[in-house]
């Protein structure tokens, strides 16, 4: 699945309506926000950079799994 970097218009639509569905992350100042809305419960984390951001978005240890 693509994980697409998304604005902050986006991430509130995200969060407030749970679309669209898919993986997403934005930096917020010096921290990465990934947004796991695969199922629609738009699971969040903070990350200090890109990588582990998109390691978790990738299946890292994500919501219990």
């Amino acid at each position: 699945m693509e994980i697409r970097e998304v604005t902050n218009e986006e991430v509130a639509k995200i969060i407030v309506d749970r679309e669209p569905r898919g993986l997403f992350y934005q930096k917020d100042g010096d921290v990465y926000v990934g947004i796991d809305n695969t199922t629609g419960e738009a699971w969040t984390e903070d990350f200090p950079n890109l990588e582990e951001c998109l390691a978790w978005l990738k299946g890292g240890e994500r919501h219990g799994q």
